[in-house]
């Protein structure tokens, strides 16, 4: 089998085997054979996204154990076989494209590789390909959103509340945000004004990115701190999904590409935003803020509950005080 047959074939296993999927466009045949090489590429297809105990894989690959370690470990290092390093046997996988995929891994580390910087422009595209060819094709809502730290109401449950909910999977971890970066690559004149640094990790997809340079480690008070931070900047807390959690803002993140599209994209949080007229002085902050746009300023601000996405993004910078998260009403 040539290189381009193995790439097409890993390609193909990628979307057949993972959760989600991935259409096989040019841009993701040009991903994986940046960051395969074709050996790996001939190795993944063996692993698959299922994977195996070092001693399954070795008997599946007719390969010494010591030197399919030394193999797993360089692709591990490229973002492309996953493990948990706290098992004494982990079961290493094929990274496939759901929450820690393809479309992030390779890029949280930042420009680690000669290929780096190539292969975050790929992504760029490969992001909304995956975007438009997967996710908006689900056909229902995928991408829960949790309440901002700084907005949380005073009502909020344990399980509302991100930060207590990620409180004990006792392992945290930080990365560069793969969208804005390949966005920077490929158009460095228009970066992101978000923060970078805001693609979260917990548990044992943690211990996996610090371990292989991909993240930098957290204490649980600086998670809970950062989480503020993004708030405080305008991103989106959304999913919490096998140890991943993103910080979204509206121009680069491929969940707001499909909701641009007029796809079921976002579960919003239990709650919602509510105005207290007296003391709106309507300077317009949180409607420029909002990224479903469900906020309108005329005398005072208003807010369209069917957009509202309870993300509290509008909360920290209301000059008086004026906008808050509340109870979302039960339908009916």
């Amino acid at each position: 089998m040539d290189n381009d047959a193995i790439y097409r074939k890993l390609a193909e296993m990628i979307d057949e085997q993972d959760l989600v999927g991935g259409p096989v466009t040019p841009s993701m045949l040009r991903l994986v054979k940046l960051q395969f090489t074709p050996e790996e590429a001939d190795i993944a297809l063996k692993i698959t996204l299922k994977g195996g105990t070092l001693k399954e894989l070795s008997g599946r690959l007719a390969m010494h154990k010591d030197k399919l370690k030394r193999v797993l470990m360089t692709m591990a290092d490229k973002g492309t076989i996953i493990y948990d390093p706290a098992d004494e046997d982990p079961v290493y996988r094929c990274v496939g494209m759901t929450a820690g995929g393809l479309t992030e891994t390779g890029m949280w580390g930042g420009v680690r590789f000669p290929f780096s910087v190539q292969l975050g422009t790929e992504l760029h595209q490969l992001m909304k390909d995956h975007a438009e060819g997967a996710l908006a094709k689900l056909g229902f809502p995928y991408t829960p959103v949790w309440a901002g730290m700084l907005a949380l109401p005073d009502d909020a449950l344990p399980e509302e509340n991100l930060a207590e909910v990620v409180r004990d999977a006792g392992y945290w971890s930080v990365s560069l945000c793969p969208c804005r970066t390949s966005r920077a690559l490929v158009t460095p004149a228009d970066t992101c004004k978000h923060m970078m640094q805001t693609c979260v990790h917990t548990g044992a997809l943690s211990r996996w990115t610090v371990k292989h340079g991909m993240a930098r480690e957290l204490t649980y008070e600086e998670l809970v701190e950062l989480l503020k931070r993004c708030n405080e900047d305008g991103l989106v807390h959304t999913i919490n999904l096998l140890g991943q959690i993103c910080n979204c803002c509206e121009d680069c993140c491929p969940i707001f590409h499909t909701y641009k599209m007029g796809a079921p994209t976002f579960i919003p949080s239990p709650f919602i935003a509510h105005v207290d007229t007296e003391t709106c002085n309507a300077c317009g902050t949180c409607a420029d803020r909002c990224p479903v746009k469900a906020i309108v300023v005329n005398d005072c601000a208003t807010v369209d509950a069917d957009k509202c996405l309870g993300c509290g993004v509008c909360v920290p910078t209301c000059q008086t005080g004026a906008i808050e998260l509340v109870r979302r009403p039960k339908a009916g």
